[in-house]
């Protein structure tokens, strides 16, 4: 009785979330997985393992102007006055697809990678391809044919399973991964303070990585993460 429950409660949250078809029970849903890389460990907003292979999906929130090109390194986001520079998200996810590649020693060709964007956003240049508005759920039902057997999915579940990193100190440990990814040799221009990497909380690059400085509140230097990766 308690597991139909909770297959029922799993069932609704996802139907009630827009995901359609996808809520059926041979779609299983991980959000915000922290997986172990060779480089350290990745996080997937949201992956969909099924019969018809995985689905890889990277979330942006953004506001503003979206300028993006398929094949450039780097997108801008403009909102108001500012100007932001942030990872093309495809190849974000392609990072994405080639550890699960590695952790479950499944081929690419049988994963879908998307990334949709939510938020109060309008694309100035045409949208590029597996980049989706605010759902990709009808696309992910789109996709009918069957790349994974039943054993194959269930193998691939508990590898997801007892490979995942839960709890605070996954998300401690993912973040000091990505800290020793991202860390900056050049010292602050203004106080020679340390630039470290941090996450905006608010405005309209929420979630966006950039480099602050270690001695704030006193000093209120940062700088675009993506300019020191393109210098680096």
């Amino acid at each position: 009785m308690a597991s139909a429950i909770r297959e029922f409660l799993r069932w609704l949250r996802l139907v009630l979330s827009g995901w359609g078809a996808a809520s059926a029970p041979h779609y299983h849903h991980f959000r915000k997985i922290i997986l172990p890389t060779s480089r350290g460990s990745c996080e997937i907003d949201h992956l969909i393992v099924s019969p018809f292979g995985l689905f890889v999906i990277e979330n942006k929130d953004r506001s503003g102007w979206i300028f993006a090109e398929e094949s450039k390194r780097n997108w801008t986001a403009v909102h108001f006055k500012n100007k932001y520079t942030f990872q093309n998200p495809l190849h974000q996810n392609y990072g994405h697809v080639k550890a699960l590649e590695e952790l479950l020693g499944i081929d690419a060709s049988k994963m879908h990678a998307a990334v949709v964007f939510r938020g109060s956003f309008q694309f100035k240049t045409p949208i590029p391809h597996n980049v989706f508005l605010h759902s990709c759920a009808s696309w992910v039902g789109q996709k009918t044919e069957i790349l994974l057997e039943d054993a194959e999915v269930d193998r691939v579940l508990y590898v997801l399973e007892h490979n995942r990193k839960t709890g605070f100190f996954a998300a401690f440990d993912h973040a000091a991964s990505v800290r020793r990814k991202y860390r900056s040799t050049t010292p602050c221009p203004k106080c020679r303070g340390v630039l470290v990497p941090r996450v905006a909380q608010k405005g309209p690059m929420l979630g966006c990585r950039f480099l602050g400085c270690s001695n704030y509140p006193a000093c209120k230097y940062v700088r675009n993460l993506v300019d020191t990766l393109n210098n680096g």
